[in-house]
């Protein structure tokens, strides 16, 4: 999958490669309105042999850092859940590539989530999507269209991700050409692990979330 800007490659935690489905700290470098979704202090780190993460949420604030090869990219953001379905973000990106983000979730019931996050400059980078829980949340699938202005193309990216037992999920994502990622994710109440096998590229990437709330 193309890095382009603000989208920081692939996560081994399926929920934030979609704008409307990541909360707290794995929402830095996804959608800056899931910070504002079930506050709290958590942190997360992902490795790729080709991308480090990391990043930690405090109340409504976020910060995050990614680098890949000898370039880096710093996040500051703040979201806030508004009365109703609602939750917006902002985030500010500097270093390698400075960048003014805004986000937006909504939680329309129980089964249906909606996202969009956007750049602020004149060529647009616009993520919009949706995600949609069945088999009383053992079963979410979600996709999301990404149109990048500086080339003027439409990319899709479409997933799911299968939650069998406490604690147990199973991720997977995949463009229309069947460029697929594939992994486990498991966890206790406040601890996260996750791993993804990428087709393309053959290699695996791993990840960590630390949460002071249970999950």
């Amino acid at each position: 999958m193309v890095i382009i800007l603000f989208f920081i490659g692939v996560s081994p935690f399926n929920e934030a490669n979609f704008v409307p489905l990541p909360i707290r700290s794995i929402s830095v470098m996804s959608n800056p309105a899931g910070i504002g979704i079930g506050t709290g202090a958590e942190i997360f780190l992902t490795y790729h042999p080709e991308i480090i993460s990391g990043g930690a949420t405090l109340g409504n604030l976020g910060f995050g850092i990614s680098r890949k090869d000898t370039s880096i990219i710093y996040e500051l953001g703040a979201g806030v859940k508004l009365p109703g379905a609602f939750s917006i973000g902002y985030a500010r990106q500097f270093g390698d590539t400075t960048e003014n983000i805004i986000g937006l979730v909504c939680i329309a019931n129980q089964y249906v989530r909606l996202g969009y996050k956007t750049n602020l400059a004149a060529k647009k980078i616009m993520h919009t999507g949706a995600g949609v829980r069945i088999g009383g949340g053992i079963f979410t699938i979600a996709g999301e269209m990404v149109y990048e202005g500086i080339r003027d193309s439409v990319d899709y990216i479409f997933g799911f991700i299968i939650n069998p037992a406490y604690g147990v999920k199973i991720n997977f994502i995949t463009d229309p050409k069947l460029n697929w990622h594939g992994g486990l994710e498991l966890g206790t109440s406040k601890l996260k692990l996750s791993g993804l096998y990428s087709y393309q590229t053959r290699k695996f990437s791993g990840g960590i979330v630390l949460s002071a709330q249970d999950f």
